[in-house]
């Protein structure tokens, strides 16, 4: 019995919410390393031993739950570098966004974050709009301030939305089609910062 005088019941860390998302998290990356990309909320649940009901409550789609997924693994395994030059920031970013592509599970969840995030994969363009935006919200806020810092130090940095047209999208629309991912990133990585310079 809890008296006035005892310490009140310390809560573990995180608690089962965390081991849930944990336990989903495991298995729907196990799902997308076997290069799966049509997930089901009812598979997720069988593998991770976590109730269909309590997917669908914290997550409402496997749509969101892919996203969630693949926002955690890029934060974790690909954070936007740091050394103090944009170029080479960039440099370092694209090569390691191609490397991914070529790798089975990299490529499996470019392919179910295609599907979850894009109308022409017939998500309804409200649905691949809200879920593209938490997406890309934190990686955007990562390269915005390379480029900030780039602008304190005098440079002309591209914006945010050139980097992602001039750099991502040609790396991933070879990804969609069959194409290697472009091996010449230099290439991309100095388009982008020459298009921002004043011509």
């Amino acid at each position: 019995m809890t008296t006035a005088s005892s310490p009140a019941p310390r809560r573990r860390p995180g608690g089962r919410t965390a081991r849930t998302r944990a336990s989903v998290h495991d298995a729907v990356r196990k799902l997308l390393a076997t290069g799966r990309t049509d997930l089901t909320v009812r598979e997720v649940a069988e593998l991770s031993g976590v109730h269909e009901v309590t997917i669908y409550r914290r997550w409402g789609s496997i749509e969101t739950l892919v996203l969630d997924v693949a926002t955690a693994k890029l934060n974790e395994e690909a954070p936007f570098p740091d050394t103090g030059d944009l170029r080479t920031d960039l440099l370092i970013w694209a090569k390691a966004v191609a490397s991914q592509l070529q790798r089975g599970d990299g490529y499996a969840f470019f392919k179910a974050l295609a599907a979850a995030a894009s109308p022409a994969f017939g998500t309804p363009p409200e649905h691949a709009r809200l879920h593209a935006g938490d997406y890309l919200q934190s990686r955007a806020a990562e390269i915005q301030h390379a480029l900030d810092r780039d602008a304190e130090k005098g440079g002309t940095p591209p914006t945010v939305d050139m980097v992602l047209d001039v750099i991502l999208a040609p790396l991933y629309l070879r990804a969609l089609w069959g194409y290697a991912p472009h091996s010449e990133v230099e290439v991309l990585v100095d388009r982008a910062l020459a298009a921002a310079r004043p011509h």
